[in-house]
């Protein structure tokens, strides 16, 4: 016999205080030879490991997450007006990461020492949570509640009733849950020193499940 089937998406919604925050480090520079490319990356790496290491990070706590040194080139027109490429160095690049406890005066001290530090790093703060467990049990709950929710309307509407679940899908895509909220080159975290006492809001995300339900008394046609 054949079963008759009502398919409902349901959307959940979730949001928490963020419980730690992230600073992204960029260093870059472009030098004139393959070896002062490298001697500029290792001194700048070693003047951001200075600067923070009395703001309790140590070594093994700054975090490289990509490090390359590339040819650099620049397209410009020549003095007879054809574009050319031109040679410009070697271009370095040191992504680093470091990651603390959500304390926004500790974030402003931090922040205020890489404005002063002399690698000169651009650099984004993100606040994000640290265990998304107890986000995505909570998103996918009410994500299940919301789909049922539907479906009992849908199904008195229709004059039958709804019976067990027969399936439900999900994509187990990750869900996101962090947010960045400032971004800036040194200089600029300097000149707005005395504004970098940041207060992020609860982190918000939505997903979606899709339920089958029995229907249980199918009416005739």
């Amino acid at each position: 016999m054949e079963i008759s089937r009502m398919t409902v998406k349901g959307k959940g919604f979730a949001s928490a205080p963020p419980d730690t925050i992230a600073i992204s480090l960029q260093l870059e520079d472009i030098k004139d030879t393959y070896e002062l490319a490298m001697q500029h990356a290792a001194l700048a790496l070693e003047q951001v490991r200075e600067t923070l290491l009395p703001l309790g990070f140590p070594k093994k706590e700054i975090r490289s997450t990509h490090f390359s040194v590339d040819s650099a080139y620049e397209h410009r027109n020549d003095f007879r007006g054809e574009n050319k490429r031109y040679f410009l160095g070697y271009r370095y690049r040191n992504d680093l990461k470091i990651t603390f406890g959500n304390d926004s005066k500790r974030l402003g001290e931090i922040l205020l020492a890489l404005s002063l530090c002399e690698a000169d790093p651009e650099f984004s703060v993100y606040f994000f949570l640290k265990d998304r467990h107890a986000v995505e049990h909570a998103l996918l709950e009410d994500a299940v509640r919301d789909a049922k929710d539907k479906a009992q309307i849908l199904a008195a509407a229709g004059g039958v009733m709804i019976g067990k679940i027969l399936s439900i899908d999900y994509d187990w895509g990750e869900i996101e849950v962090r947010s960045r909220v400032y971004a800036a080159s040194s200089k600029m975290a300097y000149d707005s020193a005395p504004m970098i006492d940041l207060e992020p809001e609860d982190i918000s995300n939505s997903d979606t499940v899709t339920v089958v339900w029995e229907i249980l008394n199918p009416q005739k046609t």
